[in-house]
């Protein structure tokens, strides 16, 4: 909870949350601000209050950095995972794509030969009912 520095209302809950490095204080530490904005809701005033105040170390920030370090180096491995998978699924796809192009070739193949074949029938129906040209 913060409190207006105008009308002085409690207010519960910030608008928007920040962290932020500090200045350096007169003995050269840092500090790692977390701050609030605030609307009160009597006045309208908007308004800003450290929530939170947090030394920062060398070792801290080491720490910090390492975990960063794990995080990157997780995602790292779960994208060439990724990778990995989507190059085999691709190598399938292009192997079936491959099978339905020959099975396609080979029906259009089947079809012209038919289609001659049918041509050779009437050909030759006409001539063999030679006088009945008017069907």
């Amino acid at each position: 909870m913060a409190g207006c520095p105008r009308c002085g209302t409690e207010v519960a809950d910030p608008l928007k949350t920040w962290s932020m490095v500090g200045k350096p204080s007169r003995k050269g530490e840092r500090f790692k601000l977390t701050l609030g904005l605030f609307n009160c809701f009597k006045c309208e005033k908007r308004f800003r209050v450290v929530l939170g105040k947090e030394k920062i170390t060398i070792k801290g920030m080491i720490e910090e950095i390492r975990g960063i370090e794990k995080g990157l180096t997780q995602t790292l491995r779960s994208l060439r995972e990724k990778i990995r998978n989507l190059e085999s699924e691709k190598s399938d796809l292009v192997r079936e794509i491959e099978k339905f192009r020959k099975l396609g070739e080979e029906r259009a193949d089947a079809l012209e030969k038919e289609i001659v074949t049918l041509g050779k029938e009437v050909k030759s129906m006409k001539k063999l009912l030679g006088g009945f040209e008017e069907l």
